[in-house]
């Protein structure tokens, strides 16, 4: 078995890959403290979202580049920030429902392959614009219901499709939320709704199968605390409409304007969403948009969609600058990971003391061995021929960015002595036995600063006092989906 994180083999037994440290196994498989390979405890692992959010991000970069047109559109990534990412803050999933079916694991993903170059223009609302026809309002007890058929439905009974498109689809401008003046058209809540939907499935990926049936309508399916599914991407859909209008206002107040970079990508955003459609053999970027999202997309509300998504994102990115250079600390103490590699000798089976003179006497036999020829090399061959520690035995011993408490005790000391220098070696026991030690290097990752910290508490204040006046007003009852055209 290999380590889903760095590669490394793993015994099927081992619950947390000794060479990374994450988690390796199923997520609700106890992780033990031999499995541990010697972390203080179970919490050294990675927790179970972390582990599909990593496999999920494997799944999505897959299914794009398997959608990549030949010749891709070029597009900076103006979404990359330091800010801790408030804007998609989930809310805890419920428990895994036991035996529950997998089926659509493989439609999930023929859809990603879809919507997945939608998702690199994630937006959030759109900004009213002069000349801009008004949507459709419609009374959704006057329109046609039939039941949803296919895969991804969100409800039961959808509108049936007659053929309108865009703002002409009837209850597109239906008012679904509003609060202190502004207002969220159906139009613009469908948006938000997938958007949610391909968020989590972008946090917990496959293993959101054993949560949600893709192939059940979500208003069929419980999530938690009497919600449904439906009600659960509802929430996040209008919370993030909120939120994002929220910001979108505070920009606008304060002047704030789109880096060049940013505008450029703006710029570009139509003939990006014009060649994907093309490549995907879609008559028109429109036709495109509404086999992803719904009949009432078009291609001119998402691009506002997606300006308002760059104001919000550019605005907190440059808010949280400015809160971290105001807090910064000169004199503040970052403290670093580091990588280390060891050869295990454990105690012969059977032997229940750690300090087997058995054991002791290989390892101080096998680091005598190495210092004839004292060099990273020789070490990590070594570790690969004889360490007891299997599944790090393909990195030549190496484990990385270990951070103080990681590893148990006389491991832990040995690695963060204040005196410790690249190259330094020796034997250190064990409960696990005896661990011939090899500082490699100090790890750029820190697992503590202060200045990082700072500033993220900060931020996180100036976005609650930013938000604090979250009381919108949410009408369900307007929500219309409308059944997805067919791709001929």
């Amino acid at each position: 078995m290999k380590c889903p994180h760095c590669g490394a083999e793993c015994l099927e037994q081992e619950a947390v890959c000794p060479v990374c440290g994450k988690t390796v196994s199923a997520p609700d498989k106890a992780i033990t403290k031999e499995a541990g390979a010697f972390a203080a405890d179970s919490e050294a692992g990675e927790t179970a979202a972390e582990m599909a959010e990593n496999a999920l991000e494997q799944s999505v970069e897959q299914a794009m580049a398997q959608a990549e047109p030949e010749a891709p559109v070029s597009h900076p990534a103006p979404y990359v920030t330091e800010a801790p990412e408030k804007l998609r803050q989930l809310p805890p999933l419920p428990p895994v429902k036991n035996g529950h079916k997998e089926t659509g694991r493989t439609v999930l993903m023929l859809a990603l392959i879809l919507a997945s170059l939608a998702l690199l223009v994630f937006g959030l609302i759109r900004l009213s614009r002069p000349g801009t026809v008004a949507p459709v309002t419609a009374d959704p007890s006057q329109i046609e219901m039939v039941e949803a058929s296919g895969t991804l439905q969100p409800v039961s009974m959808v509108a049936r499709n007659t053929g309108a498109a865009g703002s002409a689809v009837p209850g597109a401008g239906n008012i679904v939320a509003e609060c202190g003046g502004m207002e969220l058209t159906c139009q613009e809540y469908i948006y938000y709704y997938w958007d949610s939907f391909y968020s989590l499935y972008g946090n917990y990926g496959n293993y959101l199968a054993s949560y949600l049936d893709f192939e059940t309508p979500f208003d069929q399916q419980s999530a938690a605390d009497g919600q449904t599914w439906n009600d659960y991407f509802a929430h996040m859909a209008v919370d993030t409409w909120f939120q994002t209008e929220t910001l979108k206002r505070a920009a606008k107040a304060e002047n704030h304007v789109l880096a060049p970079e940013e505008q450029d990508y703006l710029n570009n955003a139509r003939t990006m969403l014009e060649a994907y459609a093309s490549s995907g053999g879609y008559a028109s970027a429109d036709a495109y948009l509404q086999t992803i999202f719904d009949p009432s997309s078009d291609l001119e509300s998402y691009l506002s969609y997606m300006e308002s998504t760059l104001i919000a994102r550019s605005y907190t990115s440059a808010a949280y600058d400015r809160i971290a250079e105001d807090v910064y600390d000169p004199a503040a103490q970052v403290g670093y990971c580091v990588n280390v590699r060891h050869i295990l000798i454990k105690p012969e089976a059977g032997t229940d003391i750690p300090d087997d003179a058995s054991a002791k006497a290989r390892a101080e036999e096998l680091y005598a061995l190495w210092l004839q020829d004292p060099t990273v090399e020789h070490f990590a061959q070594l570790a690969e021929e004889h360490t007891d520690d299997l599944p790090s035995a393909s990195s030549g011993g190496l484990y990385q960015d270990i951070y103080p408490g990681q590893m148990v005790t006389a491991f832990n000391d040995w690695c963060f002595d204040e005196s410790r220098q690249v190259g330094d070696s020796g034997i250190v026991q064990t409960d696990f036995g005896y661990h011939i030690m090899y500082f490699d290097s100090v790890s750029e990752t820190a697992y503590n600063d202060p200045n990082a910290e700072s500033a993220e508490s900060s931020y996180n204040l100036w976005l609650d006092d930013l938000f604090a006046s979250a009381d919108y007003a949410f009408h369900p009852e307007n929500v219309i989906f409308t059944q997805k055209p067919v791709e001929e």
